[in-house]
């Protein structure tokens, strides 16, 4: 609140201000302005939706998190070094103290552990738009914290494999809806010449809380990793909670009052929002009138099309090897046998990839999504094979050892990946489905993401013990590749482009302007 003050009128004092006296004995009372947001005069409201953006993807960063876990956690299991709280089970080994107990963990139940994540974001992803549709985006998102609260404690208390499963499954049920819920709160909240820069929020947050994962994993205890972990859900709980409901979604529940105060709170004080209200209102008219149903999506030829493009890129998103290299990275340099501490390439691997996802905003607003699209799977492809052919000749003692050639190709990898192959197929979700199936649309996608992860996550470890991690980042490379074909022959271009005119290049329609050729005729008279 912020506090001014003005002279005391007789028949003009307000019952709630507070009265002073200045030098002169002159009685002054002070009366409350509603200002937002509280911290400070936002007469623009640009300040309070980058706030509110980053207070709700704190989200994100803990859905990062919980990629990177495995990266350290992992190799602690395997090698028997994790410790948890003291329980009674054959599969655990009780330290000298008697005060912890540790997990020993199999490479099969190891994948186990880290793909777990996926499959539940799977099931966290597709019912979550409907969830946040029905009972509201703040209340779906706040709800959130608390699986991944919970999910925090069981891994470090749980005194066997089975435990770990049921908390991985768990935080990963919060991870996918949290994929899902975040972007339509951003979109409700977010002006339309900031809705880009706040939208890539997501993936840089994500990004940072991966780098976040691989700091504390220093940290090789199971009880302090999980009690940093889960003081970001709990951060994420106190900031949040604070903030208002979606305008979009107050509005849809006729509750007309309550959704212009949210809306003036994100559009500063001294702006009009009656135009826009109006315009909110239209839209919530709409999105009621024409709402289409799962089902309905795979009917219409407006969107098998459009549906066809997202499930491509984002096969060959994930079909690249990302997650793998994200959450196995400590491993997979261990298998370089590099010289470089572990923890700290992981350490680099991750800052490399917070910064180009923090960039990746300035180039989406410069160049082309195709043109990205393409640069990203080519260069991710060629890293790839570098680090295969840089394995094959380290197997056969043709290359001695050298640390930089994996830490440097994986930072290219994960950093092209963020230009590119990583935001993009997430933004284009909004560009090329019509609003009123664009929320469904979405979270059949991210199913279909996650779907993926699982899959290329757990069969990872299978790959490779039986064709070698050469091989295996062969696959990976020549994925990529493929995937560039595909953006070059199946995607379209939709930067500075109308839903209209994408939906015309989906269905072959291709308009050129029509040239008129004017032919000047001099008349000559015969006489």
């Amino acid at each position: 609140m912020l506090l001014i003050s003005v002279e005391e009128r007789p028949n003009d004092l307000e019952a709630d201000g507070s009265h002073i006296e200045d030098k002169n004995g002159h009685s002054k009372i002070l009366t409350r302005l509603e200002t937002v947001p509280d911290i400070k005069r936002d007469t623009s409201g640009i300040t309070t939706q980058y706030i509110a953006t980053g207070i709700v993807n704190l989200g994100a960063f803990a859905s990062g998190v919980c990629v990177a876990w495995t990266s350290s956690a992992l190799p602690l299991m395997i090698s028997g070094q994790y410790e948890t709280q003291p329980a009674r089970s054959s599969d655990v080994f009780t330290s000298n103290n008697g005060t912890h107990t540790k997990i020993m963990l199999t490479e099969t139940e190891a994948s186990w552990v880290a793909s777990l994540l996926c499959l539940g974001a799977l099931f966290g992803a597709v019912p979550s738009g409907l969830i946040s549709e029905y009972f509201g985006r703040k209340k779906t998102l706040l709800y959130l914290a608390l699986p991944l609260v919970v999910s925090w404690i069981l891994v470090a208390s749980s005194p066997n494999v089975y435990g770990l499963y049921v908390g991985r499954f768990v935080s990963g049920v919060a991870v996918g809806a949290f994929s899902v819920a975040i972007p339509p709160y951003i979109e409700d909240i977010a002006e339309t010449n900031t809705l880009p820069a706040l939208a890539n929020f997501y993936h840089v947050h994500f990004a940072a809380g991966v780098l976040f994962g691989y700091i504390i994993g220093l940290v090789q205890s199971a009880s302090w990793l999980s009690v940093l972990c889960a003081s970001i859900p709990i951060s994420f709980f106190i900031g949040f909670i604070f903030l208002p409901e979606s305008p979009a979604y107050l509005m849809s529940q006729g509750k007309f009052p309550e959704a212009k105060a949210a809306l003036q709170y994100f559009r500063g004080i001294d702006n009009d929002v009656d135009s826009e209200m109006k315009e909110l209102k239209e839209y919530v008219r709409n999105y009621g009138r024409n709402k289409v149903t799962f089902r309905q999506l795979f009917t219409s030829r407006t969107t098998i099309k459009p549906l066809i493009v997202s499930f491509g890129l984002m096969i060959f998103q994930q079909m690249s090897g990302i997650y793998p290299i994200l959450f196995y990275a400590e491993k997979i340099f261990k298998n370089f046998a590099i010289s470089l501490n572990l923890s700290s390439a992981t350490i680099i691997l991750g800052f490399c990839f917070v910064t180009s996802m923090y960039f990746s905003t300035m180039f989406l607003k410069k160049f082309r999504r195709r043109v990205l699209l393409l640069i990203s799977f080519t260069l991710m492809a060629l890293n790839l094979g570098t680090l295969a052919m840089f394995y094959h000749l380290k197997a056969s003692n043709l290359s001695a050892h050298n640390t930089w050639v994996p830490l440097s190709t994986l930072c290219i990898f994960v950093s092209v990946y963020a230009v590119g192959a990583g935001p993009i197929p997430w933004l284009m979700l909004r560009e090329i489905f019509a609003p009123n199936v664009r929320r469904r649309a979405t979270a059949l996608t991210a199913g279909f993401h996650w779907f993926f992860a699982f899959g290329v996550t757990k069969l990872y470890q299978s790959l490779i013990h039986l064709v070698s991690p050469g091989w295996t980042l062969w696959h990976f490379a020549v994925t990529s590749l493929i995937g560039t074909i595909f953006v070059y022959f199946f995607v379209p271009e939709t930067k500075g482009r109308t839903l209209k005119e994408i939906h015309n290049e989906f269905d072959g329609i291709h308009k050129r302007k029509r040239h008129r050729h004017v032919i000047e005729v001099e008349t000559v008279s015969v006489q």
